[in-house]
């Protein structure tokens, strides 16, 4: 098992080398001397990285020695780093302070002394380090640490060979999903000639996917003329799989033939050969890639005699492969319910659910919370605790302390960790760097997808890619660890992006163990634990609450900490000032705001982030701080004069127009790299301000923003009415709340643009405008229409080619058409109108992708209530005839829409958990799934 310093230490590495190259650029002034020593620094981190690649890729785990010399390359590149960014910061203040013409000849003149003192300075700090270089590289060859990194220390024992052997009587939970799948597999009855099906089971690690298909597979081998169970692994030899897989069906080699010396396309051949003719069940455990399945699925044939395959896996994009996409066949395992986790726990610890001791009820609750229904976990803690013939409350409390970030390595819970950290161990040495920074966040906490990758970018886990944003390049890799199971989605959009994720306690535990072992994250559970700690720290993460005894922490040394989060509900900060190379700032406060004029000091910060809910003064400085990229703080914020200096500048939230300067409105239009911008107005200051003051810092906006040519999502708030000409032709994301007087042509322009939220007052004939836009994905309009307007709308055939949600408000509307041909892709449809002004929607039957639908229709007290409704339930039974039988939810109400009903979603009454089977035709929906009132 590859330990976790050596990618942590690869990554360092790699950041640091494209430091070194950047100062050897010639962009910065050097020293000779200090020329020659940052080329031998480089050359030598080169050769580190490419030895530790090699470690990283060796099937056993480092041996003590190595992963100490791993780890002293780890901290000499932070040192390094340190270095480099020091002398970038004095060479480029002296830059930005140097003033021109003759008073800065005289400037330059007097201070030449001052910068060739610092420039010695710098060369004696690269000698030292090249000394240490050196020194740790003849270490390297001193204890002869390649020739023990090729050797095989230890043969690890597969301990999902115990899922095969599973006690049946003691399952629990699985009858449901194994009679679901066997009824699934089985088809239609009476079917002479059945074509052969997939299934694949797919989830993380510990959740059963093996005893699941080892359940099916003896509850059904009988029926099948061949059967096999192979498992795979993440690193298989293909050659013993087909080997195993021709033994188990029952394959006799001809007399004389050796198996044993059989290529590839041997094995395949005759495993083809033989299965042709035959009714098979095969089980493939464990697949980890495509490329594995794909070789192994050419040995398996087509047939039509109702022959089954299952596969198990981790990883989302392989269980698709494995099914060719038919996503009726992907069953995503779910934890256990609280019922089944309560039945399953007691059942191992006193052979009964009915048997627990009520001074232990409490304590079980609490391992159970932490098990967070993952059988593995509940199965390992159980059998650890009835092991125990004395069932002290004191021994479980402690196992339950095990189960969190103190943990320290037990030899019966270790065997679950290696379970969970086979998914670590599958990934890419990127991944696995930005699958422990997950360990900055606190227990059950939500974390949010673009703050997760625009930390990443800033920490410099992201490779560079040509023609792409870091932020796009990170935002693969999240989509990746979903991908992997490693992380759980939580808030998806219409599209079903990931939005955000949190992680499993089980898996939380894994990567806060990996962080304190290898020092990537330290994440004390009491800030007392920051006493006496032995290795420098590199990344802080604090959770607060109470009062704080903030001596301990300005005793510690904290200058080389990259990264803070700080969580919690104390009013403490820690001492700002003491983390000179600090990259991310994350803080979390409620009501009381500590002083935060250190953060002015941060020279090297590149993201910052203030949640609260009190209102916070920025200090003065942040303006000044020129390579912050991203800067999120809570509405209601007044920011500093002077952010048109922040030219590095990529994300700003919120932005508050009401309060903040004209002179800060204007340098908006100055931040020319800005990406994502949220504008918002604070609605009581708008109201007090004079209509001319109002007007000018609207009129103000609107200049600053069609400088802002390069953004890629804008959010405006509803009460911020600007004529603004859309400039920017990247953009991705359009919120825009404030109402237009019609739909803007520019709009038309916007190609790039797949998900708008756009506000007018009449739509007309507009809509052809939005129709033409080839990447629209998500479209919310809002009609506020004109007392003396009702809105006609046909949606024109061969419009929104790829458009998938449609929200619709319109409190005066006549008619809402749907033509045949249009919207083709459209898979959900919200329509919200007030029957006195028109009828339910019509041509809904050319909609012929839609799986959801949502009509809202209010004023049905008044007359024309008996028409309406009948329209209603004649548009109900046309939706039951379709067969796709989309789901659908109609409701009729007696009061007229207003606004505020926008709150709703109009999907509250559907339960988006994950499915039984991903993306399946019928998905299953309460009983009553409609309504019609």
């Amino acid at each position: 098992m590859e330990a976790a310093v050596v990618s942590v230490s690869r990554g360092a590495i790699g950041f640091v080398i494209a430091k070194l190259g950047d100062l050897l650029a010639g962009k910065y002034k050097l020293l000779k001397g200090a020329k020659g020593e940052i080329m031998f620094l480089k050359a030598e981190l080169e050769s580190m990285r490419a030895f530790l690649e090699r470690m990283s890729e060796a099937e056993e785990e480092p041996d003590k020695q190595s992963k100490l010399w791993a780890k002293e390359v780890c901290d000499l590149s932070y040192d390094i780093e340190d270095s480099v960014d020091e002398f970038i910061v004095l060479v480029e203040c002296e830059s930005d302070c140097e003033p021109h013409g003759f008073k800065g000849f005289i400037h330059r003149s007097m201070n030449l002394l001052t910068t060739m003192n610092i420039r010695h300075r710098i060369a004696k700090e690269f000698r030292g380090l090249k000394s240490r270089v050196v020194e740790v590289s003849e270490r390297r060859m001193r204890y002869k640490i390649d020739d023990v990194v090729s050797k095989q220390n230890k043969t690890t024992i597969d301990l999902r060979l115990l899922a095969l052997y599973a006690d049946t009587a003691g399952l629990v939970g699985i009858d449901g999903p194994k009679n679901e799948l066997i009824r699934l597999m089985a088809g239609e009855e009476g079917g002479s000639a059945q074509p052969t099906k997939v299934l694949s089971i797919v989830g993380f690690g510990g959740l059963g996917k093996t005893t699941l298909a080892n359940q099916i597979y003896q509850k059904l081998k009988w029926q099948f003329q061949c059967q096999a169970f192979v498992s795979v692994s993440q690193k298989p030899s293909i050659r013993i799989v087909l080997r195993r897989m021709l033994s188990q069906v029952g394959y006799v080699a001809r007399e004389g033939a050796d198996m044993e010396i059989w290529a590839e396309d041997e094995l395949i051949s005759e495993l083809r050969k033989f299965l042709m003719d035959k009714r098979y069940f095969i089980v493939i455990d464990d697949i980890w890639d495509e490329t594995t399945w794909n070789v192994i699925r050419c040995a398996l044939p087509e047939n039509l005699y109702g022959s089954m395959i299952i596969t198990t896996t981790r990883i989302n994009s392989v269980a698709r492969a494995c099914c060719c996409n038919q996503h009726d066949y992907i069953y995503k395992m779910k934890t256990l319910s609280n019922e089944d986790s309560r039945k399953l726990f007691f059942r191992r610890v006193f052979g009964s659910e009915d048997a627990c001791p009520l001074y232990l009820e409490e304590v079980s609750t609490q391992i159970l919370k932490r098990c967070g229904g993952l059988p593995l976990a509940i199965v390992t803690i159980s059998s650890l605790l009835a092991s125990e013939r004395n069932k002290f409350k004191e021994h479980w409390v402690h196992i339950m302390n095990s189960l969190g970030p103190n943990f320290e390595v037990n030899p019966t819970l270790e065997g679950m960790r290696q379970i969970l950290s086979l998914s670590y161990i599958n990934l890419p040495h990127y991944l696995k760097t930005c699958m422990l920074y997950l360990g900055m966040y606190p227990e059950d906490y939500i974390i949010w997808k673009n703050d997760l990758v625009r930390q990443w970018v800033a920490q410099g886990f992201v490779s560079k890619a040509h023609g792409k944003y870091p932020e796009d390049v990170a935002e693969g890799y999240f989509n990746e660890l979903v991908n992997r199971g490693i992380i759980q989605p939580v808030n998806t959009d219409h599209n079903n992006e990931v939005l955000s994720c949190r992680l499993h306690d089980m898996m939380l535990d894994l990567i806060i163990h990996k962080c304190r072992d290898e020092n990537f994250i330290t994440a004390p559970d009491d800030i007392q634990d920051m006493i006496g700690l032995s290795d420098k720290v590199r990344r802080l993460s604090l959770y607060l609450d109470g009062i704080i005894d903030g001596t301990i922490l300005e005793t510690t040394q904290l200058s080389q900490v990259r990264a803070l989060a700080r969580f919690g509900n104390s009013a403490y900060a820690p001492p700002l000032l003491k983390f000179k190379h600090l990259r991310v700032l994350s803080l979390e406060f409620r009501w009381e705001i500590p002083d935060l004029t250190g953060i002015s000091h941060l020279f090297q910060l590149r993201y910052l982030k203030i949640k609260t809910d009190g209102k916070i003064q920025v200090p003065s400085g942040v303006v000044h701080l020129g390579r912050l990229q991203h800067l999120i703080v809570p509405r209601r914020t007044i920011l500093p004069n002077g952010i048109g200096n922040m030219k590095s500048l990529c994300t700003l939230q919120e932005f508050d127009v009401g309060l903040n300067s004209i002179d800060n409105i204007r340098d908006l239009g100055d931040l020319i790299n800005l990406r994502d911008l949220r504008i918002c107005g604070h609605l009581s200051k708008m109201d007090e301000l004079h209509d001319m003051e109002r007007r000018q810092r609207l009129d103000v906006l609107t200049r600053s923003l069609e400088k802002l040519c390069d953004l890629r999502y804008l959010h405006m708030d509803y009460n911020i009415k600007v004529s603004y000409v859309l400039s920017s032709l990247f953009l991705r994301r359009l919120h825009m709340l404030c109402p237009f007087p019609k739909v803007p042509n520019a709009i038309g322009e916007l190609h790039n643009l797949f998900d708008l939220d756009l506000t007018i007052e009449v739509l007309e004939d507009d809509i052809a405008i939005l129709a033409q836009l080839q990447s629209l994905n998500r479209l919310k309009l809002h009609i506020e229409g004109k007392p003396e307007t009702e809105e006609k709308v046909v949606i024109c055939r061969k419009g929104f080619p790829v458009l998938k949600h449609f929200w619709l408000f319109c409190v005066r509307m006549s008619q809402l058409t749907f033509e045949a041909g249009t919207m083709p892709s459209l898979e959900k449809l919200e329509v919200r109108i007030n029957s006195p002004y028109g009828a339910a929607p019509m041509g809904i039957e050319h909609l012929l992708g839609l799986k959801e639908i949502f009509v809202f229709v209010g004023g049905c007290g008044g007359e024309g209530s008996c028409s309406i409704r009948a329209a209603l339930t004649l548009l109900r039974k046309a939706i039951d005839m379709r067969s796709s039988r989309p789901a659908a939810n109609i409701k009729c109400v007696d009061n007229l829409l207003l606004p505020e009903h926008l709150l709703d979603d109009g999907f509250s009454w559907r339960k988006y958990g994950q499915k039984d089977i991903l993306d399946a035709k019928h998905p299953r929906l309460p009983k009553a799934s409609s309504e019609l009132t």
